[in-house]
């Protein structure tokens, strides 16, 4: 088994506009894919992040914030899976529920593995 990350990606709080029983809908739908994933043994980790942070950048012999994207699109999220090889982490990607609501896109990367590093 190969290590994925997968990286959720979406406008600045996806969540805001849905009401309280789309968003309870949400997050049962999501939650019943990532409890599935766990116990099949292909979920490492699933957290979703604070939509605040920097990026940085070094320049000129300093460290910067910044240059920042020119699309209000974050990474507002990431899964940690295990899977065969690309096609099959991709394919496990596509069941996400997320995909049904339109507002989400999802980056699929194959984790390096390095000697002497973990």
């Amino acid at each position: 088994m190969r290590e994925f990350l997968l990286l959720i990606r979406s406008e600045e709080a996806p969540k805001a506009d849905l009401s309280p029983e789309q968003l309870q809908q949400h997050i049962e739908k999501v939650g019943g894919y990532l409890k599935r994933l766990t116990e099949e043994g292909r979920m490492k980790s699933a957290q979703p992040l604070e939509m605040e942070g920097t990026i940085l950048s070094y320049k000129n012999g300093q460290i910067i914030d910044g240059p920042y994207n020119e699309t209000k699109e974050i990474i507002s999220g990431y899964y940690h899976l295990l899977a065969e090889n690309l096609d099959e982490a991709i394919a496990i990607a596509k069941e996400d529920p997320r995909f049904e609501e339109g507002i989400w896109r999802v980056e699929v990367r194959p984790i390096k593995q390095v000697e002497g590093i973990n």
